[in-house]
């Protein structure tokens, strides 16, 4: 009798990775979102900020341990520590951009990880999505069908991506076009399609045919390593050359290109999934007025706001009050620092604002006058042209660098908590009411060895007081650029 052959062994699938891209810094969002404090940090229709509803999301069809999130070296801390407050063991998976250089550096910076994770063998079929950290997603499982969707096809081969049905004819997204049907709400991408002006974007609307943009994709690894082989050398020598030198070494030079512009749109057999769950990727004031809860005068309001006689209006105070008498259709937002007030329609013209500022050179595009760092926070409560007056909380069990300063001296006065001060070589503690000076080139240390936060006065005197005045000699962050401690 013929011997009876075994069924031949099943291939395993695929390991699948997230990479979700929170290096962004948009200021559409000023002046509540800032460079160094963008809107993926904000938490703007509930107590989770954006990012961290991202991660929630994600976790719902990825594994922990094949998480990551890239950020830049500006915001790693306080993306580590949102990251923390959901997942406390996903610190490795955060990784930090010396620089910013758009989405595909950041995307071949996650890879290098998910590569050595699975594996020579096994990392070109390895299936990865990438979901930006600052888009507003309603319903959970609707999108974790669709992404289970866009892996099956991901997984024959296909690059994939996702387009929502346009609501509106919206100018700021840019479109997709939709070809031959594959089945279930799938279909061949027949062109991509920038910004449109007004009456190209009435038009795709009504053709049926056409979709938002939404920024995520799905991939195997090694169709999207192909692809930047064939269309972007530059960043494939780079990656190529990752096992002889640290994957950060060179990123400065790599050229500025999104995943869009570099590959997307570019190669073929790519498939749009026709998402079956509400997105906006809040792009300015009258999107989170949009999508707010709404008093019964239309307007949504957030914070210290005192109405009268308003209606549909977007009304936030994130310090102060703010009052507000006999508003139509007006955006009022409110920070301690700057409150910006436009009409609806005025919504797009924030950008021209925030250039107008940063010709002038103003710090209202950068910062908060609260400022969080990795040990605590700092806030400016006043300064002048010879001195600045700081509130400095440090967290428990934290310390601030060992530095000095070339242009300045530091007086600092306890008003909570102990501190563990070093001058000079020389340690000392400190309690409430008491104080100390720090003279100009002469090295120091602030700590917290207790449990409760430590909270002191900081004023400074100088000729220069910018937070670039800072040499650092030893820091338990591991920060090396010249940066406030």
């Amino acid at each position: 009798m013929p011997k009876k052959q075994s069924a031949p062994a099943s291939r395993p699938a695929p390991a699948r990775h997230a990479v979700i891209l929170a290096g962004g810094s948009g200021t559409r969002l000023w002046p509540l979102s800032r460079t160094l404090f963008p809107k993926q940090l904000l938490a703007l229709n509930g107590d989770l900020t954006l990012l961290q509803q991202t991660l929630t999301r994600v976790l719902g069809a990825f594994a922990p341990d094949n998480v990551w999130v890239v950020t830049n070296e500006e915001h790693v801390f306080e993306v580590r520590s949102q990251i923390r407050a959901i997942m406390p063991d996903l610190d490795a998976h955060v990784l930090a951009e010396p620089t910013a250089k758009n989405t595909l550096p950041a995307i071949l910076l996650a890879l290098d990880r998910i590569v050595s994770a699975g594996g020579d063998a096994a990392a070109p079929e390895t299936l990865v999505g990438v979901f930006p950290s600052d888009h507003l997603i309603a319903d959970q499982e609707a999108w974790v069908r669709s992404v289970e969707q866009g892996m099956d096809l991901a997984a024959k081969g296909r690059f994939v991506t996702f387009g929502v049905t346009p609501a509106k004819p919206e100018t700021g997204y840019g479109y997709i076009e939709r070809g031959e049907a594959l089945g279930g709400g799938a279909f061949d991408v027949l062109r991509f399609i920038e910004k449109p002006r007004l009456e190209k974007a009435l038009e795709f609307v009504r053709s049926g045919k056409h979709y938002w943009n939404s920024g995520m994709f799905v991939f195997r690894a090694g169709e999207f390593l192909a692809a930047v082989e064939n269309f972007e050398p530059k960043l494939w020598d780079w990656w190529a050359d990752r096992t002889e030198r640290p994957m950060v070494e060179g990123y400065v030079g790599l050229p500025n290109i999104s995943v869009d512009y570099g590959i997307v749109e570019k190669i073929s057999g790519i498939a749009v999934v026709q998402a079956g769950f509400d997105w906006d990727d809040l792009g300015n004031w009258e999107a989170v007025y949009r999508l707010g809860k709404k008093d019964a005068g239309g307007n949504v309001i957030q914070g210290d706001v005192l109405a009268l006689d308003c209606r549909d209006c977007l009304l936030i105070s994130k310090g102060g009050k703010l009052a507000a008498v006999g508003m139509s259709n007006m955006i009022m937002v409110q920070t301690r620092d700057a409150t910006l007030a436009c009409p609806h329609e005025g919504v797009q013209r924030v950008k021209e604002i925030v250039a107008m500022l940063k010709a002038q050179g103003s710090q209202l595009v950068e910062n908060h006058l609260t400022v969080k760092r990795p040990w605590g926070s700092y806030s400016v409560l006043e300064e002048g042209q010879f001195y600045k007056i700081k509130r400095i909380e440090v967290s428990p069990g934290a310390r601030l660098s060992l530095q000095m300063h070339h242009h300045r001296s530091e007086h600092w006065v306890v008003i909570g908590g102990t501190a563990l001060v070093e001058i000079g070589g020389e340690e000392r503690l400190l309690v409430e009411n008491q104080a100390v000076d720090i003279g100009k080139a002469t090295t120091h240390r602030l700590a917290n060895p207790g449990k409760v936060p430590l909270e002191i006065i900081e004023i400074q005197s100088g000729p220069y007081l910018e937070e670039d005045d800072i040499v650092r000699f030893d820091d338990v962050y591991g920060r090396v650029k010249q940066e406030n401690s």
